[in-house]
């Protein structure tokens, strides 16, 4: 796990936003379960909204406001939580996770397990 860092637009001047940029595997697991209802394949559901939000709270190591709080977050200006969720989904593309699960019931598409 490292701790990455970006600027974003804050306050009239720029801020610095510290985040973790590979959570444990439970934890990143239990926002896949709560984001994710794959419980009728050909019907799946996608609560992208809270994939964000969740992301969002349990990524940011540092930030010019209050971290972990989704009622701060449901505060701030869009602006700052679109650049700050820019910036972190780099390392947590929802496709890409979800390929991962998916590869867990179809198994690896080429016959190859290198």
């Amino acid at each position: 796990m490292t701790i990455k860092s970006f600027e974003i637009d804050y306050d009239d001047g720029k801020a610095t936003i510290k985040y973790e940029d590979d959570l444990p595997f439970g934890e990143l697991e239990n926002i896949m379960t709560s984001c994710v209802n794959m419980s009728d394949l050909n019907d799946i559901k996608i609560n992208i909204p809270q994939y964000r939000t969740m992301i969002f709270l349990r990524t940011l190591r540092e930030a010019p406001f209050k971290i972990g709080d989704s009622n701060t977050m449901k505060t701030l200006k869009t602006s700052v939580v679109e650049q700050t969720l820019s910036g972190v989904m780099n390392d947590f593309p929802l496709a890409v996770l979800l390929e991962h699960w998916t590869q867990s019931i179809t198994g690896n598409q080429n016959g190859s397990n290198t």
